[in-house]
């Protein structure tokens, strides 16, 4: 019985091995594409800021800032 649950635990591990695998393929792929996009947008508003005969121009990043999760202030929540 020992043998048979050590190699359900070795399978199960590995499963879950090869699903991070795939979550983390999947979000770099997601990190490449949104580069990609951002700097098509930003060739983008400079091709059209160059048509318009600006010389200063800045790209707005429209990634999400970073916030503390912990600074917040929460209505209580009863259970």
């Amino acid at each position: 019985m020992i043998p048979r649950t050590e190699n359900t635990i070795k399978y199960i591990n590995s499963e879950l091995d090869e699903l991070d695998r795939e979550e983390f393929y999947r979000l770099k792929k997601v990190q490449g594409k949104k580069k990609r996009d951002a700097a098509i947008a930003e060739a983008d508003v400079k091709k059209r800021a160059a048509a318009a005969g600006e010389t200063d121009v800045t790209v707005k990043s429209e990634e999400p800032k970073g916030e503390d999760i912990l600074d917040t202030h929460d209505e209580d929540v009863i259970f």
